[in-house]
């Protein structure tokens, strides 16, 4: 599928130029963090957080699951040196690039459009700058990623990208502003 977008209040586009691997291991082991930072150079996210180094998002996704997020034409090389680092650890490493989409909100009122659709506190003293978070948007399961005051990333399962989009679309509809 080819990236799509829609300017409203906030512009929604669709972003299909990022791989993402999941990792599932023990996130709280040193051997695991240290294989990681070298594999990608990226500091460890804590809890709830993602960090970016050069283009690569480590994004916390729960104790024992880790996002990686990465341009597509740095993939395989980034898959490569994680294999690498990884060998011998007890992980499971997999690209689940066509089972996810990503989609980014840029605009001065993305929390608000955030806050339309999804059950969590987006007030920037709960949900900063460089948050992680798996929620819902309506119906479907998801995650947000709060990249900067004015730029959030949203993934979602592939199955429901039309859905996510349309939901986006349809919110950040001009005369669909929060009037206070």
């Amino acid at each position: 599928m080819s990236d799509r977008e829609f300017q409203g209040y906030v512009h929604v586009r669709q972003d299909s130029g990022q791989c993402m691997f999941t990792l599932r291991a023990n996130l709280a082991s040193t051997k695991i963090k240290a294989a990681v930072k070298s594999a990608t150079g990226v500091a460890f996210p804590n809890r709830g957080l993602c960090e970016v180094s050069e283009g690569c998002t480590l994004a916390w996704m729960s104790p024992d699951e880790l996002l990686i997020m990465v341009p597509t034409a740095q993939a395989q090389k980034l898959l490569t040196g994680l294999e690498a680092a990884l060998e011998g650890l007890h992980v499971l490493l997999e690209d689940v690039s066509d089972a996810r989409a990503k989609f980014i909100l840029s605009g001065a009122h993305v929390r608000e459009v955030l806050g339309k659709l999804a059950p969590m506190d987006c007030h920037p003293a709960q949900f900063p700058v460089g948050s992680f978070n798996r929620t819902r948007f309506a119906q479907v399961a998801g995650a947000v990623f709060m990249e900067q005051e004015d730029l959030i990333s949203i993934i979602c399962f592939r199955s429901v990208q039309d859905y996510v989009f349309t939901l986006f679309c349809d919110a950040v509809a001009p005369g669909s502003e929060v009037l206070l």
